[in-house]
């Protein structure tokens, strides 16, 4: 596909991209009912936080309480 990965490990990962049987990688969720699921462990760990509540990614700026369950989230709240 002609990506450029800078870690070698990184490439199974993204070679599950491109998988055509992307449904034997996927991580379901745990929750009964829940039809969540990622082919990644670390978007599966993020999205487990809906349903526990947890914001463990908060900013790092004095006086700012923000917090959220995504790491993405905090990013952009940080530009």
């Amino acid at each position: 596909c002609g990506k450029k990965l800078s870690r070698r490990a990184d490439l199974p990962r993204h070679m599950r991209t491109h998988a055509t049987n992307k449904e034997d990688f996927m991580f379901p969720c745990p929750y009964a009912g829940c039809e969540y699921r990622a082919l990644q462990r670390s978007n599966l760990a993020t999205h487990l936080h809906t349903h526990t509540g947890a914001r463990p990614n908060k900013c790092p700026h004095p006086n700012c309480t923000y917090a959220t369950s995504d790491p993405g989230s905090l990013t952009r709240h940080r530009r």
